[in-house]
């Protein structure tokens, strides 16, 4: 097991799983309308297979080439402003979800026999979205407790 830590954010990489700890650029880059803010936000991606170098924050590019027993994970850091608001409400990191949290319909890219989940969330002032795909939603049963294994070794201080 390895350990990745930056930006307030830190994890347990359990041995077979593959992941990675981004920041995003500040949109202030690319929109002069925009404040620049020096924070930067988190992007951390983690797969119990190997991740492709070219992909999207929400895992485009790496649930296509995930076989059934996959899990893709992805911790996505908002504005703090988005802290404070309705989507962003529940209070704390979800560490233990349940196979029943998962639906095919939850998915960013609708792909056969796939399901997922997204959960909006805050820690202190940081917003955050946990956004999980797995590769069989027949086989939730056993591989939500494996993705739980990995939540369990996160932390955002």
């Amino acid at each position: 097991m390895s350990r990745l830590a930056a930006h307030g954010v830190s994890f347990d990489v359990p041995a077979g799983w593959e992941a990675e700890l981004s920041t995003q650029p500040d949109p202030a880059e690319f929109d002069a309308g925009l404040e620049s803010s020096d924070a930067s936000l988190v992007v951390v991606h983690a797969a119990n297979f190997s991740l492709p170098a070219e992909r999207g924050d929400y895992g485009s590019g790496a649930v296509e080439v995930m076989d059934r027993n996959g899990i893709f994970a992805a911790l996505i850091e908002f504005d703090g402003a988005s802290a404070t608001s309705k989507l962003f409400a529940r209070e704390g990191f979800p560490t233990r979800l349940s196979p029943g949290d998962f639906k095919p319909d939850q998915l960013h890219l609708s792909l056969p026999g796939q399901a997922g989940l997204q959960q909006f969330f805050h820690v202190g002032s940081r917003a955050f979205c946990l956004y999980a795909v797995i590769g069989s939603y027949s086989m939730r049963g056993l591989l939500v407790p494996e993705l739980n294994r990995l939540l369990a070794g996160l932390s955002v201080y």
